[in-house]
């Protein structure tokens, strides 16, 4: 089974209040820079937009955020853009809606390299070939890349997938365990769920409630899947031991 290491992501509406704090400073002559010409006061209806449309997972790894415990990520660096901008070359701004995200954490952790971390963090200002050598969570296609096991672990099935896994270091021990028990306490380590709650697991795990999404739905989704198929694997054996 194809399954998305990162949930796609539609983008929605940019928020009006934005659309309006670009229009009023560019009549006003005032060029303004996304790192230091937009306060909290900017920000929040950007976030809370971005978190809105995200179901409240994280853009690249699916944990669980919120309000605090996430940043603004441009998937294309801002830093590249504004860069880009200034020698004239075609390319998106670093205060352009459809390149931003909302993603864990909400600042880097101290006293951690940003190499030996994960998601947008590990990912930093890394880009190459313009993008194009990784999977973003905005492509209709990014489920055709990755393959989660019932483990926690990961891994990208073609180059492009392999490439954002290590981009990303989506495959951190950290995220490894927190997808593992977050797989466990779904399905049951001693008294595992049965065949029909699997089934419809599957079908709704991925689907939306209250406006968010399961905490690392897709991987509990593949864990289901495989989950569904040792169950009806020893449902043949049952059968056929019945027969003999």
């Amino acid at each position: 089974m194809k399954c998305l290491m990162m949930k796609r992501i539609i983008k929605g509406n940019e928020p009006a209040s934005f659309i309006k704090f670009k229009q009023d400073n560019a009549k006003a002559g005032i060029t303004i820079r996304y790192d230091n010409g937009l306060g909290n006061a900017e920000r929040k209806p950007i976030k809370e937009a971005l978190l809105t449309e995200q179901g409240f997972i994280c853009a690249y790894t699916l944990k669980r955020i919120d309000e605090d415990s996430c940043h603004i990520e441009h998937l294309k660096p801002e830093e590249l853009c504004r860069k880009l901008m200034e020698e004239g070359i075609e390319t998106v701004s670093d205060l352009d809606y459809s390149n931003m995200v909302a993603c864990f954490p909400k600042d880097a952790p101290k006293g951690t390299p940003k190499q030996k971390y994960f998601g947008a963090i590990k990912k930093d200002a890394s880009w190459a070939n313009d993008g194009k050598d990784y999977i973003l969570p905005l492509q209709a296609n990014c489920e055709d890349h990755f393959q989660y096991f019932i483990s926690g672990e990961v891994k990208g099935v073609t180059t492009k997938g392999k490439n954002t896994v290590s981009l990303l270091a989506l495959d951190h021990s950290t995220l490894i365990n927190e997808r593992k028990d977050a797989i466990e306490a779904f399905i049951g380590k001693t008294n595992p769920i049965r065949k029909g709650k699997t089934i419809q697991a599957i079908a709704e795990i991925d689907k939306r409630s209250n406006g968010k999404y399961v905490e690392f739905c897709i991987p509990l989704k593949h864990a289901l899947v495989q989950h569904l198929a040792f169950l009806e694997k020893l449902e043949n054996k049952l059968k056929y031991a019945k027969k003999k």
